[in-house]
């Protein structure tokens, strides 16, 4: 009985050796791709706020300021659709006293946002300008975009794939053997889609309306590869 056993357990030894002696032999690496990009899409996040003493004091500030700017977009051409403007947003704006050790209400603040998708980017330093004179006090960098991102983001993953074999190649040399087929391939991440460089959007006079320039944008992806590698 015991040599049956012993028998049965070097043959299950056995087929389990022979398996894993039977996997080829893996290099797993990761590559990125980016593609560079003019952008021809921008949305423009921007905001008004507004303190006095009373909140329909400052609501009535922040209204006028948005109807304003909607009259701005209008008559710019913007489609509405690519206008929208959130829920205005209260709070108390309290002033510490040190004498009575409390704190004095002064009255109110009131914020509302709004945000402007320019399908025309060359449009982007007039609204600029245009919103801050019209009492426009919160600007957030533009976010720049493109038309053709689906087509881009198909490029860089491209090259990423390609990144990938080509560090696999490198690991496969250096190790006096042969790059085979891969066995395995996957994104890692979402594609990335930034500017090349942060801009300052700060401006002084009409004539810096023609002195904003968007540069590029970077769209970036990354994978993760298996290949087989051949040889002794």
């Amino acid at each position: 009985m015991r040599q049956l056993l012993s028998l049965l357990l070097a043959a299950s030894l056995f087929v389990v050796t022979a398996a894993v002696a039977g996997d080829p032999r893996l290099v797993t690496v990761s590559g990125s791709g980016e593609v560079l990009v003019e952008p021809d899409l921008a949305s423009l996040g921007i905001g008004v706020e507004a303190r006095a003493p009373s909140v329909d004091a400052a609501r009535r500030q922040v209204n006028d300021t948005v109807r304003a700017v909607l009259d701005l977009t209008r008559a710019s051409g913007i489609a509405q659709e690519h206008v929208s403007s959130a829920a205005l947003m209260v709070r108390p704006d309290y002033q510490w006293m040190p004498e009575s050790r409390q704190q004095k209400l002064l009255g109110y603040v009131v914020t509302r946002r709004m945000n402007i998708r320019l399908t025309d980017i060359s449009m982007l330093g007039e609204m600029l300008e245009g919103v801050l004179k019209l009492g426009i006090n919160q600007v957030d960098p533009p976010a720049f975009d493109t038309t053709r991102r689906a087509e881009f983001e198909r490029q860089a993953l491209a090259a990423a794939a390609k990144d990938a074999r080509q560090r696999a190649g490198v690991l496969a040399q250096a190790l006096d053997m042969v790059l085979g087929p891969a066995h395995r391939i996957e994104a890692t991440g979402g594609p990335v889609v930034r500017p090349m460089a942060e801009r300052v959007m700060a401006a002084s006079s009409a004539d810096d309306a023609g002195s904003y320039q968007s540069g590029e944008i970077r769209i970036g992806s990354q994978v993760k590869a298996s290949f087989e590698l051949l040889g002794p």
